[in-house]
């Protein structure tokens, strides 16, 4: 729809059957609304948004959306048959928030989701899972969040789904403001990426002072130490806390050994590299005494950098060169499909391979394969 059939059309409404269920559905999983945000000068569609105030379910505001879905969005044709097309908006609220006309740092919550609901009628696309939308500047002066992250909605997958006649649904999606920070992050690395960053701590409800989940350090982090030696504890496995260290040591003894480690941390680190080529020194231990346990980009070259960006990806598409897919395949070859999937293991085989020379010699048969592509490539 252009902007100019946007503002001479008529809204594209729900029928009153449609909207009868989608009331009662919000009713049901989000709770009453006696409060609504009416849409009086419809353009497009017409956006009201429901206002459900805490209740014993839940301790916080909700605004959920009411005509969004109406509009059927223009999703990719291999789409199809994902029932894509409908969509609405959830935004949760601290419990204490006041809606007030006369101050826009109280208002913009509301005015978020009627641009947010406009934009895929405005511009024929499409919103859905990991989808965002960067406005560039801050929300009010009361915070410094100015992007927004789609998800699905925290109320559960009873909550995510409301089903219209003839077979068709309403998707409902979690809107989750962002950092400029956050918002570059999963632009750069992935949707999933940036959730592994919140970890557990992906609030639903606006906090408009909470703490980035992401630093600059981050956007040069290849792989921590931390997040897979916490698997022998979270899980009791039998095997060593160290191992956790196996792979990102093997990867950076094949950079050292393949010059991609640059000329600052070689000279800063001469003697200790020494030790670990002639045995001395475990490097495992060197990457966690060392380097407090992280591998970053920022030790190696420019090439050294390109090739970890080429292969050491945990969030590669299915078909990609990944490191961390080759580790465990790495330890299947190891044990055989029996062992690596038994109990024991708790699917964390990568684990139990022990470390030493017949480690490296296998794990690198994998890097110099993907090596060679990379150069391929690069040529």
């Amino acid at each position: 729809m252009s902007e100019q059939e946007m503002f001479t059309s008529p809204p594209v409404l729900y029928t009153q059957e449609q909207l009868d269920r989608l009331e009662d559905f919000i009713t049901e999983n989000y709770g009453d609304f006696p409060k609504v945000f009416r849409d009086t000068s419809p353009v497009g569609i017409k956006l009201d948004i429901a206002v459900i105030p805490p209740n014993s379910d839940n301790h916080f505001v909700t605004l959920v959306t009411m005509g969004f879905g109406a509009y059927r969005m223009n999703t990719p044709r291999e789409l199809a048959d994902k029932k894509l097309e409908r969509a609405e908006l959830v935004l949760c609220l601290p419990p204490n928030w006041k809606f007030d006309d006369d101050k826009p740092e109280n208002m913009w919550p509301v005015e978020l989701l009627n641009r947010l609901a406009h934009l895929p009628v405005r511009n024929k696309t499409w919103l859905g899972w990991g989808h965002s939308v960067d406005y560039n500047k801050p929300f009010s002066e009361d915070t410094e969040l100015s992007a927004v992250l789609l998800l699905g909605t925290a109320f559960g997958d009873k909550a995510s789904v409301c089903p219209l006649e003839n077979d068709e649904e309403v998707n409902f999606y979690q809107v989750i403001p962002l950092y400029d920070i956050e918002m570059r992050y999963k632009i750069e690395k992935c949707t999933d990426a940036l959730l592994d960053r919140f970890g557990s701590e992906l609030d639903p409800v606006l906090d408009l002072e909470r703490r980035a989940a992401v630093t600059e350090a981050d956007f040069e982090l290849i792989d921590r130490v931390e997040e897979h030696s916490r698997k022998v504890t979270e899980k009791q496995l039998d095997t060593y806390e160290l191992n956790g260290a196996n792979h990102i040591a093997a990867f950076i003894r094949w950079c050292i050994e393949h010059e991609m480690i640059n000329d600052e941390f070689t000279d800063f680190f001469a003697d200790e590299l020494a030790n670990i080529s002639s045995g001395k020194l475990d490097i495992r231990k060197f990457v966690m005494n060392y380097l407090g346990g992280e591998f970053t980009k920022e030790i190696l070259t420019d090439e050294g950098q390109a090739f970890a960006d080429f292969y050491y990806d945990f969030y590669a598409d299915e078909d990609a060169p990944c490191y961390p897919e080759d580790v465990d395949c790495m330890a299947k070859d190891y044990f055989g499909e029996e062992k690596y999937n038994c109990e024991e293991f708790q699917n964390e085989a990568y684990l139990f391979v022990p470390y030493g020379e017949e480690y490296y010699v296998r794990i690198t048969k994998y890097i110099n394969e993907n090596y060679r592509k990379f150069s391929g490539l690069a040529q």
